[in-house]
């Protein structure tokens, strides 16, 4: 059984966050991104965080978003990108769960 690791996203996300590719890579933790202090993505931490999706599923790890301010769950939807809303806990439709 894969361990948790939590990583807080600081205030704005706008390129990749090092510690959690290295996580990522390792293959030993499922990931917890906690949003709380994050305030603002752009389009490049959207991109992102897009593609450390695609590689956790590619390696069946979960991530798990939590604590998603309305600001930054209404442009994860905006952009439409089912694996991020899937990873918020819900889909499209039904708004954030985290």
């Amino acid at each position: 059984m894969k361990s948790q690791a939590l990583f807080m996203v600081p205030g704005s996300l706008s390129k990749a966050l090092p510690e959690v590719d290295v996580t990522l890579a390792s293959g030993n933790a499922d990931i917890v991104m906690d949003f709380i202090d994050c305030g603002f993505i752009t389009v490049d931490g959207l991109e992102w965080l897009e593609e450390l999706l695609l590689r956790a599923d590619s390696a069946s790890a979960k991530v798990q978003l939590k604590n998603i301010s309305p600001t930054v769950y209404k442009v994860f939807k905006v952009a439409k990108i089912d694996s991020v809303l899937r990873a918020c806990g819900g889909a499209a439709a039904s708004g954030p769960v985290c």
